[in-house]
């Protein structure tokens, strides 16, 4: 039996550690779309940022997004930082020396 996903699902997503932001947006919004009754647009916006882990949680609770797709290019913006290492990422440095 199947069951609609709701806002704790929602917010239970994570996205995985080789996914890109873009991968997962499209994957939470598929859901997100799902969800009844529908997400206003700030609604979207808290519980996307709350699905993030620390070095992207940080920038993007920290932004003035009130717009989804606002938001998606702040967390576009972050992985392209990490991936030139303008940011970097503390929390892979710690998974790399376990």
């Amino acid at each position: 039996m199947d069951v609609d996903p709701d806002m704790s699902s929602l917010q239970a997503m994570e996205k995985e550690n080789k996914e890109f932001i873009r991968e997962y947006t499209q994957r939470w919004r598929v859901t997100a779309a799902q969800v009844n009754p529908f997400l206003l647009e700030k609604e979207m916006v808290n519980l996307f940022v709350n699905t993030f882990k620390a070095l992207y949680f940080e920038y993007l609770v920290g932004s003035s997004a009130q717009y989804f797709s606002d938001l998606v290019a702040i967390a576009e913006r972050i992985e392209q930082a990490i991936r030139v290492e303008r940011i970097i990422d503390s929390t892979e440095e710690e998974r790399s020396t376990q």
